[in-house]
């Protein structure tokens, strides 16, 4: 209950304030503060605010005065918070005070019509007072509803031009970053003029009024020494000038002028001041929330597009896998992000103590060629503590260890530099440089840190890419010489049957140990063709054509002119699945040979291939004899098909059969598996 009635008082106390016609300051902390602001939508507050004007109508008060002296303590009130708030909230705090301005007013209004009769003819500073009332609402309904700048300027213009009836209106806003101000609204000059025509500080009855940040009537404006006239816009016709400076709070910001102009001589009364004076502080607040606004979009666009940028780049450099060509692109990436002039890629050592520079964006030689300890200089800085560093004054710090020749050798003036962090471990920086002191920005510095985390993923791909193509190399070696040697062994073991088999007794053992040495010459054949390969593959076709050249070449020496065909398909096919393969293949020629050509000294044999979802399929096919039609390959296989049936189903993972050919007189083995 105690806080509730401590609210209560204190906006009771914040209605008579507003209502007092003392001029004494107002003077809040920042828990008062807090609380007032958030009386713009307090009913019961407002409710007060009514009833004050309703009483001060009733002793002969000025509804005008009343505004006045609101509007007034409103901009003390905020110059107050203003001042105890940083960049972050004042966006929050202006949307506070615009509702309570615009809350304030309207239950002055209605507290005050209450208690005025309606058919009194209004006086003309009345009419002024109804005219400033409906301005305002004017301007709060598209305040509320806008936060285009362009809309809340144009309403604006529109209503002070309708209600004080003339021709023209202009709103000149201050831009601080080229210390001008710039026409951005008006009501009869040429639009193309806006946005175009600006005015110094003290240029002009507009500038006098800015500098001087105080209101300037002027009946005859052309005999006036301050005036200035602006060809192309159509002055020409306009008489007498009323600039009043928009000020936010009276805390010396200005914001920009708004000002009116007649056709004929007028002397503006100081009614007609107050009522520009009240529109110039209820617009001051409209365009700062504006800006602000705005500014958040900016720069919410500004992050979406750099965090864009950092997404793209980081795609490219993870699709290059050369060390070499990484690194480059991330020094040139950086200083594209960043806009900086020069940049460097500092990598660590392999004992983790050391730094050097290992690619550069336009740094010299000399430059590139200087080393650092961890924890030394700016960069060791940055790796051994893992967070960014920026020097302002690169000729005027202690932090860098280059010479300060070496630094004006390169011409830079500041610099910063961000850690490559991998796995919660610095592998080296990224270092950004400009010929320009004070130049980078902490949103700089967070983009590159940013941009960082990417490049120390894609330097760590390159480089186990890099690691695995040496391993790769190193093991390709060895597996070329191991096939090499064992090539070598298989033929001295085949030389070395057939040595035996002329030896041999009886004509069967010749036989087998001919064949013998045949099958493992086939296997020696597949070691040859695997030692030329730098990766242990070789191709379906290789494995197919050397299998038959061992043949013809065994056939052309015992006299027989039989053709062996081969019209195979690309396809690799490993080491592994190779040495079996050729001995299937080695196995169904010789087959073919001694029971389908059995006898005979000429004839043919076709080995053809086809690739079928994957699956190879070879057909060994003989014009000699064919399989007799009672033919069961479980039951009448012999020690040569059972061997390759064996090895194609138990190390192929496949399938074999043995048919009657459909085009040639002879038979059709046929092996299917997965190469």
């Amino acid at each position: 209950m105690s806080t509730e009635k401590d609210t209560s008082d204190r906006q009771r106390q914040f209605a008579l304030w507003l209502t007092d016609q003392a001029q004494a300051p107002f003077v809040s902390d920042s828990v008062e503060t807090k609380l007032l602001l958030k009386l713009g939508g307090n009913r019961k507050f407002l409710h007060h605010i009514e009833t004050m004007a309703a009483t001060a109508a009733e002793h002969g008060g000025s509804l005008s005065g009343l505004l006045a002296t609101a509007l007034e303590r409103i901009g003390a009130l905020g110059s107050n918070a203003l001042a105890n708030t940083d960049a972050s909230t004042q966006r929050e705090l202006l949307d506070h005070l615009v509702q309570l301005q615009t809350g304030t007013v309207q239950s002055l209004v209605r507290g005050y019509n209450s208690k005025t009769p309606t058919n009194t003819a209004p006086a003309d500073r009345e009419t002024l007072l109804d005219n400033t009332i409906r301005a305002l609402d004017q301007i709060n309904s598209v305040i509320n509803s806008s936060l285009e700048l362009d809309e809340v300027l144009q309403a604006t213009v529109a209503s002070v031009a309708d209600l004080l009836q003339v021709p023209e209106v202009t709103i000149y806003l201050y831009d601080e970053a080229i210390d001008r101000l710039i026409l951005s609204g008006t009501r009869a000059f040429e639009q193309t003029a806006v946005g175009h025509t600006t005015l110094a500080i003290g240029e002009g009855i507009i500038g006098w009024a800015a500098q001087a940040g105080q209101p300037l009537a002027v009946r005859d404006a052309w005999n006036d020494p301050r005036f200035k006239y602006v060809p192309g816009i159509g002055e020409e016709a306009l008489r007498s000038f009323l600039a009043v400076p928009i000020v936010l709070f009276k805390v010396g910001r200005l914001v920009g002028v708004l000002n009116v102009a007649t056709s004929e001589f007028r002397d503006f009364t100081d009614e007609e001041i107050r009522f520009l004076e009240i529109i110039a502080g209820q617009l001051s607040i409209a365009v700062e929330n504006a800006r602000l606004h705005g500014q958040t979009d900016n720069a919410l666009h500004r992050k979406i597009e750099q965090l864009t940028t950092v997404q793209n780049l980081a795609r490219t450099l993870t699709s290059e896998l050369e060390p070499e060509s990484v690194l480059t692109q991330i020094a040139q990436a950086a200083a594209q992000l960043i806009n900086a002039e020069k940049a460097a890629i500092w990598q660590l050592s392999e004992d983790e103590t050391r730094l050097s520079i290992v690619a550069a964006f336009n740094l010299g030689l000399a430059y590139q060629q200087h080393t650092l300890d961890v924890g030394e200089g700016v960069v060791g800085r940055v790796v051994a503590t893992r967070a960014p560093v920026v020097v302002n004054d690169a000729m005027n710090t202690q932090l860098l260890v280059a010479s300060r020749d070496l630094i004006a050798g390169e011409g830079y003036g500041s610099m910063f530099s961000v850690p490559l962090i991998l796995r919660d471990r610095s592998i080296g920086a990224i270092s950004l440089y400009s010929s320009t002191p004070n130049e980078y920005t902490q949103e700089q510095v967070d983009l590159a840190f940013t941009f960082a985390n990417h490049a120390a993923i894609a330097i760590e791909n390159a480089r186990l890419f890099e690691e695995v193509r040496r391993g790769l190399e190193t093991k390709s070696i060895l597996l070329q010489e191991m096939h090499h040697r064992v090539k070598n062994n298989m033929q001295t073991i085949a030389s070395l049957l057939e040595m035996q088999a002329r030896r041999a007794e009886t004509p069967e053992a010749s036989s087998l140990l001919k064949l013998s040495a045949g099958r493992i010459g086939g296997m020696a054949r597949v070691h040859d063709l695997l030692s030329q390969d730098s990766i242990g593959q070789t191709t379906v076709a290789d494995v197919i054509e050397s299998m038959a050249d061992m043949m013809r070449s065994d056939l052309s020496a015992s006299g027989r002119e039989i053709q062996i065909i081969v019209d195979a398909q690309p396809g690799t096919m490993t080491s592994e699945k190779a040495s079996v393969f050729a001995l299937v293949v080695n196995e169904l020629m010789w087959n073919a040979v001694e029971h389908g050509l059995n006898g005979r000294t000429h004839g043919n044999i076709r080995v053809s291939t086809e690739i079928h979802n994957e699956q190879l399929s070879v057909s060994i096919a003989d014009d000699g004899i064919s399989i007799p039609s009672s033919f069961d390959l479980n039951r009448d296989q012999g020690l040569g098909l059972t061997i390759v049936r064996n090895l194609v189903e138990r190390n192929l993972d496949g399938s074999f059969e043995i048919t009657a050919s459909d085009t040639l007189s002879g038979a059709v083995a046929t092996v299917q598996f997965r190469p």
